[in-house]
């Protein structure tokens, strides 16, 4: 009897886990398809592609800043690109990737130019990952640009721009407010980012990377960083967040999200060579200089109602 009842509920979790897996697939929308890694071609370009997958997922493995050779540190901090690609950048509306190979060349507000992919995926690694340019020529910029353009190739252009951002947040009435989010953080995010903002790491071993990404701290995004901005950041949690189970208010995006780009991280340099035409630097964007005389502060925590 006893073995029944354990395989009843092993079947029973089988079933729910399947049915999680399937309702997840069924979510997708539309026009929205990539190839899955396992239909990887064999041989060197194969093996490229899915290089490229691992330097998305498994970031500070190859190229973070405690790797043994250290020709090859290039990240500075120990996140992974999946840690706000979801799923190595093949989720709808959650930063993808998948298209991403599809529309660059592609202007750059930040530089006031079109920038090549190759350009853009630098982007991420000065800010985000708090490091340096890969190499254009490198085997890992090749690898990435190859598995971009390998998830890229069962989608069409407009539907990868549909679905590649978040979803858009309505804005607050009024400010964003760091002690309420400071509650939201307590009640909803502590347990999982823990009290000082580091997350864990995978065997409790930073090299390792995160299971649980820092979202604040020396071993998180810098303030140059997308996820800096809080029009940004308030999206990706609204979306996303608890993990796999995002269920909070719009006013607790904005008030968390503001709480957590409150909290301390290390400073990029040259910020204030972004965005040369300063009236096309975004309403959120937390550091000067601007184009208006609205207050640094609006800025970083709004209100944004009313501002172009």
């Amino acid at each position: 009897m006893k073995i029944s009842v354990k395989y009843f509920y092993l079947s029973f979790a089988i079933v729910i886990t399947s049915a999680i897996i399937l309702s997840s697939c069924s979510q997708d929308p539309d026009g929205w398809k990539f190839p899955d890694m396992s239909k990887v071609p064999p041989g060197a370009l194969g093996d490229s592609i899915k290089h490229g997958w691992e330097l998305i997922v498994k970031t500070p493995l190859f190229i973070g800043p405690e790797v043994k050779d250290i020709t090859k540190r290039f990240a500075g901090n120990n996140l992974a690109c999946s840690n706000c690609h979801i799923d190595g950048g093949t989720r709808p509306n959650s930063l993808g990737f998948v298209g991403v190979y599809l529309v660059y060349p592609e202007y750059s507000a930040i530089v006031d130019s079109t920038i090549m992919i190759q350009q853009r995926i630098n982007e991420c690694m000065r800010r985000s990952m708090y490091g340096k340019p890969l190499p254009i020529d490198s085997y890992e910029m090749r690898c990435l640009v190859l598995y971009y353009k390998w998830i890229s190739s069962e989608v069409i252009t407009q539907i990868a721009k549909e679905y590649l951002g978040l979803p858009k947040l309505g804005y607050l009435p009024r400010a964003a407010d760091t002690s309420k989010g400071r509650n939201v953080y307590a009640d909803k995010c502590m347990s999982c980012h823990g009290y000082n903002g580091t997350g864990s790491y995978v065997n409790d071993t930073t090299k390792n990377g995160f299971s649980i990404p820092a979202v604040w701290g020396s071993d998180s995004y810098d303030n140059g960083a997308g996820m800096y901005r809080l029009i940004t950041s308030a999206a990706f949690i609204k979306s996303k967040m608890p993990f796999l189970n995002a269920e909070l208010t719009d006013d607790e995006a904005w008030d968390v999200a503001a709480y957590i780009n409150s909290m301390p991280r290390r400073d990029m340099e040259g910020l204030s060579k972004d965005f040369p035409d300063l009236n096309k630097k975004p309403i959120d964007c937390p550091y000067p200089p601007y184009a208006d005389s609205i207050p640094q502060i609006r800025h970083k925590y709004g209100p944004y109602g009313g501002l172009k």
